[in-house]
Order: C-alpha cells, then sequence, then structure tokens
C-alpha cells in the first residue's frame, strides 16, 4: 500500500478515533468508505482541502455514522424496537448538541409531565363532581370548580401530548438531517 496524504491520514486517523465505540468492522468499512470517497472525489478534480471539507470535521462525521449504525444497524445485526432505537438516537443526539439536549429534555419533561397532570386534574374533578370522600383527602380533591378541572384536564393532556409528538419530530428531522449529510454507501 502507498503512504498515504497526511493530510488524509490525519483526517482518517481522527475519524477512526472518533468511531472507537463502534464494532471494528463497522469502523473499518466506514473508514474504508471516506478513503474512497476522497480518492474518487479527487481523482474527479477536486482538491484534497475542498474534498476533506465537503466531509467536514472527522469528529462530526463520525458522530453521524454512529447516528446511522442506530437507525440503520446494517445486515447480520437483529434490528432495534422502535422504542429501542428512539432511545439510542436520543442518547446520541443528546450527547452531541447542547440545542438538542435542551430541545430534548424540555419537550419530554414537558410532554410527560402535562399528560400526567392533565389526567390527574381530570380525575379530581370527576371525583368532585361526584361528590366522591376519598380516604386520604379531607374535603375536596381539587380547589377549582369541577367542571373547570374536568375542562382544563383534557387540555393539559392535549398540550403534553403535542410536546412529546413536536419531540418526535425534531428527532426525525435531526436524524435525517444527520443521514443527508453522510456519503452514500454502495
Amino acid at each position: 500500500m502507498t503512504q498515504e496524504h497526511p493530510l488524509v491520514e490525519r483526517y482518517l486517523s481522527r475519524l477512526q478515533e472518533g468511531l472507537r465505540s463502534m464494532p471494528p468492522a463497522d469502523r473499518e468499512e466506514v473508514v474504508r468508505d471516506i478513503r474512497s470517497h476522497i480518492a474518487e472525489a479527487t481523482a474527479a478534480g477536486t482538491s484534497l482541502e475542498s474534498a476533506l471539507a465537503a466531509l467536514g470535521p472527522a469528529e462530526m462525521l463520525a458522530r453521524a455514522y454512529a447516528v446511522e449504525l442506530v437507525l440503520n444497524p446494517g445486515p447480520g445485526r437483529p434490528p432495534m424496537s422502535g422504542f429501542q432505537r428512539f432511545f439510542a438516537l436520543a442518547g446520541i443526539l443528546a450527547l452531541t448538541s447542547i440545542p438538542t439536549l435542551v430541545i430534548v429534555v424540555t419537550l419530554g419533561a414537558v410532554g410527560v409531565s402535562f399528560v400526567v397532570s392533565g389526567i390527574a386534574v381530570l380525575l379530581a374533578g370527576i371525583v368532585d363532581l361526584l361528590g366522591i370522600s376519598l380516604p386520604f383527602i379531607d374535603g375536596r380533591a381539587s380547589d377549582v370548580h369541577p367542571a373547570l378541572a374536568i375542562a382544563i384536564g383534557p387540555v393539559l393532556s392535549v398540550a403534553g401530548v403535542a410536546a412529546i409528538w413536536g419531540l418526535s419530530k425534531y428527532l426525525r428531522w435531526f436524524a435525517r438531517t444527520i443521514s443527508s449529510a453522510l456519503p452514500s454507501r454502495t
């Protein structure tokens, strides 16, 4: 094998370091694909600096490949369930991006808390409206009129579901954005 240009060697070394959490076979395939991509670009007349700049920083490319592996595990690997993929992707995104961390935490917390509190307020309104006496509560279950609690509960729950839906849409958009930045695999 001939010696590669020092810029290519340095780039591929940083890429390999960023891919260290991947299985060795996947890591080698990614490095081989990127090496091939660089060779094809320079053979087509693109300068080496332009080819590397188009790939972006090696560390960012490595994170994008990690996301790609979660989304498309490839042949020979058991597919993840939707639940596992969601949390694996959410974890990768939360660890690699401060804005994503803020969005995931905020929408997740708002979504879950609004759904739960909406159900609790609705049930408290129904308990008060029916005049049911609960053994662990003295008096009414809520401090607002039962009709108002019954009206507000579903609104809170819908707002929570909307936040969770927004979180899901954001994660899908982010995953598509990262996937579109990856060089195509042939």
